[in-house]
């Protein structure tokens, strides 16, 4: 049975955990991703088309026909969408007539005190249905359950031994690709020494495990006042420890947390040293592209061919996996191609020894400059993955919209 994508929008502040957790938990719906705000609402429409959107009063409110420009409609128009009520809910008829002005395909009421699973799944249907014709839905709001062939922002970059360069690669990487305008995120997924926590200034920006409690809250909003922003253009989100300096790790991200990671940001960065292997499996919901690093020579050959082993044994996708061979240079017995082929894996890219780059992102937290070796092979690498350096420009009415606000806010 195909899942029915559902999104889910309600203003910061208000609770609707009981609706989605009734999504999340039902087999055969998928939650997409939370919108706290017009803008998130409007990003999550356009990047997922959903085929439901359940929607609460006091967001819905703020929803402006006037300053949306043709994608915002269109998109908006997409998704049967649902009113989550409350008992407290108290609606005029002018009220009621704007909302049905709105460029919306109504679909009736979700009670948010009462959000029985299975009940909740045959309403939606039923209303999804009903809006066409009758006849299941098929378009891209709905996938195969339990389906992995679908690829998402996700790139896990796996180390396969200790020292093979992962912290550096992510790194350069995450700058790279957030030099065309993307939003990128580079988390870092290692609960025994968080290396990266050492890169933000002291004090700034919360951490993995800061974020954590704070898993169905995460906004855009959120993420801008809290997430530091490195100078490259990435956000860097470093694991974290204890308040003592004593690591205090979670047993694995919270599937709210990574869900809506993957929603504000176009690309999310993993930074996966070979000591937390066991953090990838819970991953793999994502359908991640994996990334393993290894090294030209007969150690880490051996080591990338495990690390292959276990990868193939968890059920990834073999077109979701490609080898990264790292400090390549004129002495090494190994050819890339001959290590890839012992390792069992395609060869995405190779990487040359750059000591210059490696010592100033060691000794001073420096990343690698565009025009050093490691920078350009890894904007190579960005655009092997599908990522060139054209700078992406948001839609004009989205622009259009910021402006409106903008506004609104200075009159305010």
């Amino acid at each position: 049975m195909e899942t029915i994508s559902v999104a889910v929008a309600f203003a910061s502040g208000e609770m609707a955990s009981q609706i989605i957790t009734a999504i999340d938990d039902h087999p055969f719906l998928d939650l997409c991703g939370i919108a706290r705000s017009i803008p998130d609402l409007l990003r999550l429409l356009m990047r997922f088309r959903p085929q439901a959107l359940a929607m609460s009063p006091p967001l819905l409110e703020e929803l402006d026909p006037s300053s949306l420009g043709s994608e915002e409609v269109h998109a908006l128009s997409l998704p049967v969408t649902f009113l989550i009520s409350y008992p407290d809910m108290r609606w005029d008829e002018v009220e009621l007539a704007r909302m049905l002005r709105l460029p919306l395909r109504f679909g009736g009421l979700l009670a948010g005190d009462l959000p029985h699973g299975v009940d909740l799944f045959h309403e939606i249907k039923s209303r999804v249905e009903l809006h066409r014709g009758g006849k299941p839905a098929s378009n891209r709001g709905l996938r195969p359950a339990g389906g992995q062939g679908e690829r998402t922002g996700l790139y896990t970059i796996m180390g396969t031994k200790g020292g093979v360069g992962t912290t550096l690669l992510t790194c350069a990487l995450a700058a790279a690709i957030s030099s065309s305008g993307r939003r990128v995120l580079l988390m870092e997924m290692d609960r025994n020494l968080s290396q990266l926590l050492y890169l933000t200034p002291r004090g700034d920006g919360k951490s993995l495990l800061d974020l954590c409690p704070l898993a169905e809250e995460i906004s855009w909003d959120l993420i801008k006042v809290s997430v530091h922003q490195h100078a490259a253009g990435f956000h860097l989100l470093p694991y974290g420890h204890g308040g003592d300096g004593v690591m205090a790790p979670v047993r694995s991200v919270p599937e709210p947390l990574m869900r809506n990671l993957l929603f504000l940001f176009d690309v999310v960065i993993q930074d996966l040293p070979a000591s937390s292997r066991a953090d990838f499996l819970p991953m793999l919901h994502y359908c991640p592209t994996v990334l393993p690093v290894t090294l030209p020579d007969t150690l880490s050959a051996t080591c990338a061919r495990s690390t292959a082993a276990y990868l193939h044994g968890t059920g990834l996708d073999h077109d979701h996996l490609r080898l990264v061979v790292n400090r390549c240079g004129p002495h090494h017995a190994l050819e890339p191609g001959e290590l890839a082929r012992a390792a069992g894996m395609e060869l995405l890219f190779t990487l040359p020894d750059d000591p210059r780059s490696g010592l100033d992102f060691a000794e001073l937290g420096e990343l690698p400059r565009s025009e050093s070796p490691l920078g350009k092979a890894t904007a190579g690498m960005a655009a092997a993955l599908g990522f060139d350096d054209t700078p992406i420009t948001k839609p004009p009415s989205l622009q259009l919209f910021k402006r409106i606000r903008s506004r609104s806010a200075n009159r305010a």
